[in-house]
């Protein structure tokens, strides 16, 4: 909400213009407001409402909001919602933007009209989409018809059969996922269009861009026990792969601090230490580490699974079990810290954002042990100072990649391994998808049972236990998706994902440094409709879409 008067005519999106006036000389009254983003907090005081001079108040429309006037002087800026004393009356209007609305108080009732209807916020959404999906599959239908079309009369057709061995196929799934999951977090943090929507939730619950960062390091999970068995079968001897884990970790980390210091003047005593790298780097060490340390009790159980029924259907579990014994103990770790862990001045186990949550009761609690121990371990000046809940709650410092929540990303990225060892072990597709699908439906139930029981919400902030299975449920499914269109029946070829997805580490590390240099980024006027935010986010896409292409043309793939 915008204090100042607001004139229609300049109106952005996600904005709406109310007039407010009263025709009652008797006592004054006060407008206040609370979003309904912002839970169990206090209602904020947003203007006077007099009979001498009626005011143009502007609202944001990302969020619905809950209106008040009270019959008071005024003299609080925050006001509990459970002081019901004072009320003149209580609203929840409907504003959309680019609305005109008017609010007139009088001697007994609270009458709230419309002036000017609202515009549907997610016409360019679709029109754009619509565009970018009629031209891929133009695209595709157009390689499609070539690709048949050299089959058949081309050169391939007249060759006689060839003697050579079938070399083995990429699981292309694999490249299409993690591509999609770098294009899609390169469009988020690009500000997805000026579309909250398909951003990060403030706190509980989950959006679109919630699902990305941990699809995208599940499917590194995938790809560690295909990595580390390949090396194992070539001879390379453990310690020499623990080696490479060692210092592929050590650079992921390296590299996220150094990005950290991006549009800073790098001031040691001020650096964020972690970050999305560093979790990658902090989850692939372990992960790595302990998958490495069982490989030869695997290939025992996978031998021994062999023998009668039950065991082979359950070779993934079998072969991973020691694995599983070490997650475990991790999650009891994390769940003992998180509800057991006293903080001072909070109540154990709190898992709430803190700030003007319960009224300011807990200010200084955000994240409950999650954020005690970052502020104990690197102190408030190196976590993240500008998360996305201080600007709805009012709270200080906190990372959402910080040290606790590492706990259960490493559990997501072993149930990644889990569906690599699956792919690994089972031949057949009809055994892949259909067990992908099994764990997807338990992980799925069992993090919406936490959530809507209100155990352990679904939290990204905190990565909490519930998060890691809604999300990984997600990711299987999504993953089962491209293998059966990609590598099954191969009626889509991955395109444009997969080519991305094979320098997915380039091109996250290229748009951090470059997010903010033109041609990456670019500003026409104010910016102030959806269209040009929209395109210039797609945009960006799909630079680096072209400089994936131009890499994978040139064969040139960079990793660690």
């Amino acid at each position: 909400m915008d204090e100042l008067n607001c004139v229609y005519d300049h109106l952005k999106f996600d904005e709406a213009c109310v007039n407010v006036m009263s025709d009652n000389s008797n006592f004054d009254t006060w407008l206040y407001s609370l979003s309904t983003d912002c839970l169990s907090c206090p209602y904020k005081r947003i203007a006077r409402i007099s009979n001498e001079v009626n005011s143009s108040l502007k609202f944001s429309t990302v969020k619905a909001v809950k209106w008040r006037v009270l019959k008071n002087d005024g003299s609080d800026e925050y006001i509990s919602a459970k002081i019901t004393s004072d009320i003149f009356c209580e609203l929840s209007p409907n504003l959309g933007q680019y609305g005109l609305y008017e609010l007139a108080v009088q001697n007994k009732t609270c009458n709230f009209k419309t002036l000017k209807n609202s515009t549907y916020p997610y016409t360019e959404l679709f029109i754009i989409l619509g565009i970018i999906t009629f031209i891929l599959f133009g695209i595709s239908t157009g390689r499609l018809l070539w690709y048949m079309f050299k089959r058949r009369w081309g050169k391939a057709a007249k060759e006689g059969p060839s003697n050579k061995e079938p070399r083995k196929r990429r699981v292309k799934a694999i490249d299409t996922f993690r591509g999609a999951s770098i294009l899609c977090m390169i469009f988020i943090n690009d500000g997805s269009g000026s579309y909250t929507i398909l951003g990060h939730t403030t706190w509980n619950g989950m959006l679109p861009g919630d699902l990305i960062f941990p699809c995208f390091i599940w499917i590194m999970g995938v790809c560690i026990p295909i990595a580390l068995s390949a090396q194992l079968r070539r001879g390379v001897s453990k310690s020499q792969i623990s080696c490479s884990i060692l210092k592929r970790s050590f650079l992921l980390f390296l590299i996220g601090v150094s990005l950290n210091t991006l549009g800073t003047n790098a001031q040691l005593e001020n650096i964020r230490i972690f970050g999305v790298l560093q979790r990658f780097g902090i989850s692939f060490l372990i992960v790595g580490l302990v998958y490495l340390c069982f490989a030869s009790e695997q290939s025992k159980a996978v031998q021994n699974s062999s023998r009668t029924w039950i065991t082979r259907e359950m070779q993934d579990i079998s072969s991973l079990l020691p694995h599983f014994c070490v997650m475990l103990i991790l999650i009891i770790v994390h769940c003992a810290i998180t509800f057991g862990l006293p903080v001072p001045e909070c109540p154990t186990g709190y898992l709430g954002p803190g700030g003007r949550h319960e009224d300011g009761t807990y200010f200084n609690c955000t994240g409950g042990a999650t954020g005690y121990i970052d502020k104990i371990v690197l102190t408030l000046n190196h976590v993240y100072q500008n998360p996305t809940i201080k600007y709805v709650y009012g709270t200080g410092p906190f990372d959402p990649e910080g040290i606790l929540g590492c706990l259960t990303t490493i559990f997501q990225v072993f149930l990644g391994v889990h569906a690599g060892v699956i792919l690994m072990i089972y031949k057949d597709w009809k055994d892949r998808v259909m067990r992908w699908l099994l764990w997807a439906a338990l992980y799925g139930c069992l993090g919406c049972a936490f959530h809507f029981t209100d155990i352990i919400p679904v939290n990204k902030n905190l990565w909490s236990l519930s998060f890691v299975f809604v999300s990984t449920s997600f990711a299987l499914a999504f993953l089962s998706g491209c293998y059966l269109l990609v590598d099954v029946t191969r009626v889509w070829r991955g395109g444009p994902f997969r080519i991305p997805g094979m320098n997915a580490l380039v091109l996250y590390v290229g748009h951090s440094i470059c997010y903010q240099i033109f041609p990456f980024h670019w500003r026409i006027g104010a910016m102030d409709t959806r269209a040009l935010c929209f395109i210039e986010s797609i945009w960006v896409v799909f630079l680096w879409t072209v400089i994936a292409y131009i890499m994978h043309h040139k064969r040139t793939y960079i990793t660690l």
